[in-house]
């Protein structure tokens, strides 16, 4: 008889019935099922009680800052002073200009003075 024959042809073997009950008993997986269930739900209750507690701490910093905003926001900011600063718009100032280069007419009623540096 041939390998694959046998092992088309082979009969099951029953194991005989056991006394003993099943390793993970149906009661032993419960009570772990059970156990897992509440250790969950003190775990979620102490992760819930920290994080309202860090909540209420962060809203009173919060309410704080409020305070200082609206004291720093209520303060009088001094006025800039009258003067400005600056050259006088209504000033003519001479700007010697001899041996510069030059654009345009020497005799030109106004003359635009450009200083730049290229450092």
């Amino acid at each position: 008889m041939s390998k694959a024959r046998r092992d088309r042809e082979a009969i099951p073997h029953e194991q005989p019935p056991s006394d003993r009950p099943p390793f993970p008993s149906p009661r032993l997986t419960s009570l772990v099922a059970v156990g897992g269930v509440a250790a969950l739900v003190v775990l979620g209750s102490l992760t819930w009680s920290e994080i309202r507690q860090i909540r209420l701490g962060l809203e009173g910093r919060l309410d704080r800052i409020d305070g200082q905003l609206d004291k720093m926001a209520s303060r009088t900011v001094p006025a800039a002073p009258a003067g400005t600063r600056g050259p006088d718009p209504n000033r003519i100032y001479t700007v010697k200009t001899d041996g510069a280069p030059a654009r345009g007419p020497a005799g030109a009623p106004v003359t635009i003075a450009e200083f730049s540096d290229f450092q």
